[in-house]
């Protein structure tokens, strides 16, 4: 085959792959980095749009939703389970529980992945999406807070152009805090 035949083909490959939706453009992939950090599951959203049947909301206290994401125009937290530990600051590792949904109330992910019991993560909070920063600052460990956050304090996008686009809701129970210098002393201890 001959260079501009190739090329075309290749060109129109990816461009029918962009508007199927398989193309991600640079900030969504960004986005995508971001949520690694909360979740180091790479199986963790269900791309087809359906419910995942293995994810469970980790608590009982609410179930996930359906909303209206033209709504959700500000970062609003609610106390679900008033936590009596230390207030998270933004420079703490927190380790915690959550369940995240779009405004199908479709979960595309949680740490509740069976019937049993969740299995919490540990990330630095300066590390994940807005939202979540903004939003656990300040709150106690042991609670439970939901985050119902707009689509700039996430990752991006208008609602229903990915299972992570648009405003999403989360539920997170803050299972412990540990400060910045606190971490950095515990790996050094660790290491030695």
């Amino acid at each position: 085959m001959n260079k501009k035949l190739i090329s075309g083909l290749l060109a129109g490959t990816i461009l029918l792959a962009t508007v199927a939706g398989c193309g991600t453009p640079k900030a969504e992939k960004e986005a995508e980095a971001d949520w690694s950090a909360i979740a180091k599951h790479p199986e963790a959203a269900d791309h087809s749009g359906e419910q995942n049947p293995d994810y469970y909301v980790f608590t009982d206290l609410i179930k996930n939703e359906k909303f209206d994401p033209e709504a959700v125009t500000e970062l609003k937290v609610e106390t679900l389970q008033e936590g009596t530990g230390e207030v998270v600051k933004e420079t703490d590792t927190v380790k915690a529980n959550y369940t995240g949904w779009n405004s199908k109330g479709i979960i595309f992910d949680t740490t509740k992945k069976t019937t049993g019991d969740a299995v919490p993560v540990e990330f630095p909070l300066s590390g994940v999406i807005k939202g979540w920063t903004q939003g656990l600052t300040g709150q106690k460990v042991g609670g439970i807070y939901k985050l119902t956050i707009p689509a700039d304090l996430a990752y991006g996008g208008v609602a229903g152009q990915g299972p992570t686009t648009g405003p999403l809701v989360f539920v997170v129970e803050i299972v412990s805090a540990t400060a910045a210098a606190d971490s950095a002393a515990d790996s050094d201890s660790a290491a030695e």
